[in-house]
């Protein structure tokens, strides 16, 4: 027999996440943290800033929503806060920026939390019916967010949680000011 001690592969159970969110993550199949999960879950859970890159498929987007998904559920949002959010998720594109808020509703499921997902190339009426509402998490992308603020929809001075997703990608094609404005 080996003297070495093997350390357990660490589980969702280990992170310290919300029972709520435990669940929605089993519902969906997952056992096992990615490694960029087991890093960025408690990076993020201690309010830390977190700049990560790992390849696609590797887990990245379930690594900095499920911890701000647990933050919001802490200390639930101001009733009154209509088109007012806590957390302002903005990526480069709409397939990218839909992707981010099923996996917000995925994991998000059994919370008392609210989300939308903005973005250019689509009737603007619908979302800004959305923006009148409370509102915990924003998924956008920052020109249709910008044509949003600039038309007073939303509000993001309530802005407590901001994420940059595929942030390399945005300054690529070209969205350097937007962000600028945004931040």
């Amino acid at each position: 027999m080996s003297s070495e001690v093997t350390k357990a592969s660490p589980n969702f159970n280990d992170l310290g996440l919300a029972e709520p969110i435990l669940r929605a993550i089993s519902d969906a199949g997952y056992t096992t943290p990615t490694p960029i999960q087991t890093q960025a879950i408690p990076q993020v859970l201690t309010g830390g800033d977190l700049l990560a890159g790992a390849q696609t498929g590797t887990g990245k987007t379930a690594g900095f929503t499920l911890p701000i998904l647990h933050i919001l559920s802490q200390k639930p949002a101001d009733p009154s806060s209509k088109g007012r959010p806590r957390c302002l998720m903005l990526t480069p594109t709409r397939e990218l920026a839909a992707q981010i808020e099923e996996s917000v509703k995925t994991y998000g499921k059994y919370l008392p939390l609210s989300s939308t997902v903005i973005f250019g190339g689509v009737n603007a009426n619908p979302q800004i019916a959305r923006l009148k509402k409370p509102l915990d998490i924003l998924v956008a992308t920052p020109g249709r967010l910008l044509d949003h603020a600039n038309q007073k929809n939303v509000d993001l001075s309530g802005v407590e949680i901001l994420v940059l997703d595929e942030a390399d990608r945005m300054l690529d094609m070209g969205f350097f000011d937007d962000i600028a404005k945004v931040a």
